[in-house]
């Protein structure tokens, strides 16, 4: 972001983000903003002389501050005399990157004081460049918002007390969760090293990911100390992936069980709507259109989320769902019980 604002005359950058139903101003992005106008800027933003230039902005214009007020004027605004000029900041300029159903978001570009207003040439500059840098700022936010997601799936995974990992065919470990990452330090691990992977285990993970079979699918092998490992298709062969990934989950008595409903969000990302459906599945082994009346759901309403939990367990029948439902030790049916 500071590099953007040098190349367009300023030497502060940041961005700013408008809540257009209570109409504040928060920074969302605090770039290399001054750490006194990023701490004012709460206070101040309400007679920010910027805000009567929403609607130019919002129609796309670039606002710059003495263009829109006039230079004399400037200095008469409390938010320049009392704030801005009071932290070393002479004008700014707002670079409109993007708006959605409550926010309108923009780019700050802030020049130090005394070095007079922004130039023409800088002017018409942020206007040529203002689509590149609204690309450049959504991708920016998209990427904060993955990783933001990230860090929450992650926390998710973490506080599910048994070893998750992320695994090629072969067996390489890509991720793990903090109990995969502590199981696979343990000398008795059959992962922690690809030269030991046992021939039930390289099978298990190679169905997963597809290999010699019609497609990808679950697979399950109960280890000689009692544990199951269980193996669900995670990640195809790809432009952006080599090789095609599993998602390994290792299940038995010594790690703590979680609650069903979480792991079926968590490893499957199942809709609570689509989990009392795998419950009642497990429970009632009776014909589509009896359960539909039994959870009082229409027949096309029942099928569409039986496709849905298809597609996100990788099954095609209902058998199959059953069975791998049942390995995972998240909901028991008196049929797999007993077999």
């Amino acid at each position: 972001l500071r590099a953007a604002g040098e190349a367009l005359g300023g030497q502060y950058v940041a961005v700013i983000s408008h809540h257009m139903p209570s109409d504040s101003l928060v920074i969302d992005d605090a770039g290399s903003l001054l750490p006194e106008v990023e701490q004012g800027f709460s206070v101040m933003s309400d007679i920010d002389p910027a805000r009567a230039a929403v609607p130019l902005m919002m129609a796309g214009g670039v606002y710059v501050d003495h263009e829109f007020h006039g230079a004399a004027s400037l200095l008469r605004k409390p938010f320049y005399a009392d704030f801005l000029h009071g932290n070393g900041v002479g004008h700014y300029a707002l670079v409109p990157s993007a708006v959605d159903e409550e926010y309108f978001h923009v780019m700050s570009v802030q020049r130090e004081l005394g070095r007079g207003a922004f130039s023409g040439d800088e002017v018409m500059l942020m206007r040529t460049v203002q689509a590149h840098l609204r690309h450049v700022l959504q991708l920016r936010r998209q990427l904060g918002q993955q990783q933001a997601q990230t860090l929450l799936l992650q926390g998710a995974l973490n506080a599910l007390g048994f070893p998750i990992l992320i695994c090629s065919m072969r067996g390489h470990v890509v991720s793990a969760n903090a109990t995969g990452q502590q199981w696979l330090r343990q000398p008795s691990c059959l992962l922690a090293t690809v030269e030991r992977l046992p021939a039930p285990a390289r099978r298990v993970l190679e169905q997963a990911c597809g290999h010699a079979v019609p497609m990808p699918r679950a697979a399950a092998w109960q280890q000689p100390d009692g544990d199951l490992m269980i193996a669900l298709p995670f990640a195809p062969v790809s432009a952006a992936a080599s090789e095609a990934l599993a998602l390994v989950v290792i299940q038995g008595l010594r790690w703590r069980n979680a609650v069903p409903d979480t792991l079926l969000r968590s490893l499957f990302g199942l809709t609570p709507a689509e989990i009392r459906l795998v419950h009642h599945l497990m429970q009632h082994d009776e014909p589509l259109t009896v359960i539909a009346g039994q959870m009082h759901l229409s027949l096309n309403t029942l099928r569409t989320q039986l496709k849905a939990i298809f597609q996100k367990t990788h099954t095609s029948r209902q058998s199959d769902l059953l069975r791998l439902m049942g390995q995972l030790g998240l909901v028991r049916s008196p049929a797999i019980a007993g077999g």
